[in-house]
């Protein structure tokens, strides 16, 4: 059995005198609110939350993961980091549906279950370029990783944390645009004819 964060009722599952759900119970509840989701947000290692597309393969949660500068979906060191917090949002996107905890599995590259997932996640992915040798790229640039749920449900409906979420913009070295520049000839500007 798996103890829930706040010891409440976990949206039309009952929990015990000491707030725990089973392990089967809180899949259920994951898979219900996975299935209404086409991204989710990940964090780990105490990282700033990351968006990532992902696919569902034979009741598992699968996501592509490229090195820092990939052009896939860059997630680096979600690889390695073992767990991950996994936010579903809802529709409206500035709302959250749920919030679990996963681990993160790398698939070998290769294997029946790596090639499986590719080929999910090859029919999941929009505007993918290079269709012809996206499979042998992801076997060499990118990894597939199955987030399996731990059981633990940190929010659902009707229990969702207080704390507020808003951070800082990531830097960057873009700038803003400054004076704008010299024109020569400038056009003159007609009122409209009033008939």
């Amino acid at each position: 059995m798996t103890r829930l964060t706040s010891g409440r009722d976990v949206a039309g599952f009952s929990c015990d005198s000491l707030g725990f759900v089973t392990i089967e119970d809180a899949a259920a509840e994951i898979a219900g609110v996975m299935k209404k989701a086409g991204l989710v947000w990940l964090s780990w290692s105490g990282g700033r939350p990351a968006p990532a597309w992902f696919a569902t393969v034979d009741g598992q949660y699968v996501v592509l993961a490229d090195a820092a500068d990939g052009a896939e979906q860059p997630l680096p060191g979600l690889a390695t980091a073992g767990s991950a917090e996994v936010v579903v949002p809802a529709k409206p996107a500035t709302n959250r549906l749920a919030s679990w905890k996963a681990t993160v599995r790398r698939l070998d590259p290769g294997s029946e279950e790596w090639t499986a997932a590719a080929q999910v996640l090859r029919t999941e992915r929009l505007n993918a370029a290079g269709l012809d040798t996206q499979l042998e790229r992801w076997k060499t640039e990118a990894d597939l990783l199955a987030l399996e749920p731990t059981g633990e449900i940190t929010e659902a409906a009707g229990r969702y944390d207080d704390t507020p979420r808003a951070e800082a913009p990531v830097g960057t070295a873009a700038t803003t645009r400054g004076r704008a520049p010299i024109t020569l000839h400038r056009r003159i500007r007609r009122r409209p004819r009033l008939s």
